[in-house]
């Protein structure tokens, strides 16, 4: 089956699952940043410091910074609340969660879009925060409310609603992850260091090798879909209580002999008389 007819498929499951609420081509579309999210994390994987320093360098005009913007992707990472300083306030972000690098990526690239579509290309703290925890813009004296990308998904939200929602498309959102997945792969093979324990698609994103880790993951995926159920352990049985040794008796002392009586002396035998 094609690659294609298979995202068809799952876009239109997803719309089914959804009460028809997210158009099939918005599903499927859905899906492909599904898919681009589990390679930026398999390629980030091979180096992540070197990833988020690539990741905060796509970002940094958008967040305000270079080190504004590591700060923000490590905090989405680990789930850390991040603090933003700009020129007149100071706001804090603070994630649900941890999230993996290709969706930390997926919510900055929709909360850049979301923002644009407001006309906003370079955000303050507080705009850029709305963008991501929700909040009120207010544009030429116009409110503006925002429902928070980080809070959509901490709902349960796809990325197809999200969008939906937001009144954005998610073609270029799919492309900045494509783009952004050659940078990270670029990035992750600038310094190689010894790949002892590495798994093949850790190998193959050092390497920069964006299509071997794309063929690499599809692989893995069909491999753990034929591998059978590990079976689980059978627990030992507690090993049983030996009984606790029985005192062996004192040893009976055994009585003494009695002495032997002395034998008495034999009588001499009379001299026999001479015979006449």
């Amino acid at each position: 089956m094609k690659v294609g007819l298979k995202l068809g498929i799952v876009a239109a499951a997803l719309a089914a699952a959804l009460g028809g609420t997210v158009p099939a081509a918005l599903a499927q579309s859905a899906t492909g940043v599904d898919e681009q999210t589990v390679i930026i994390d398999h390629t980030a994987s091979a180096a992540p410091t070197r990833a988020t320093q690539a990741m905060a360098a796509d970002f940094a005009i958008f967040v305000g910074t270079e080190d504004d913007a590591e700060a923000l992707v490590e905090g989405l990472r680990n789930g850390t609340p991040v603090t933003l300083v700009g020129a007149t306030e100071a706001v804090t972000i603070t994630p649900a969660a941890p999230m993996g690098y290709g969706n930390v990526f997926a919510t900055l690239a929709l909360a850049e879009q979301s923002l644009a579509r407001l006309g906003i290309d370079e955000p303050t703290p507080g705009e850029l925060a709305a963008a991501l925890s929700g909040g009120t813009i207010v544009i030429d004296g116009v409110p503006h409310e925002l429902q928070g990308i980080l809070t959509q998904r901490a709902s349960g939200m796809g990325w197809g609603e999200i969008a939906q929602a937001q009144g954005v498309k998610l073609g270029p959102v799919i492309s900045a992850l494509r783009a952004g997945k050659e940078r990270l792969a670029t990035a992750a093979a600038s310094r190689p260091e010894p790949a002892r324990g590495r798994t093949e698609v850790e190998k193959a994103a050092r390497s920069g090798g964006v299509d071997k880790v794309e063929r690499l993951i599809k692989a893995e995926g069909a491999e753990k879909a034929q591998r059978p159920e590990r079976i689980e352990k059978v627990e030992r049985p507690e090993k049983v209580e030996r009984p606790e040794k029985v005192e062996r008796p004192e040893k009976v002392e055994r009585p003494e002999r009695p002495e032997r009586a002395e034998k008495p002396e034999r009588p001499e035998k009379p001299e026999r008389p001479e015979r006449r």
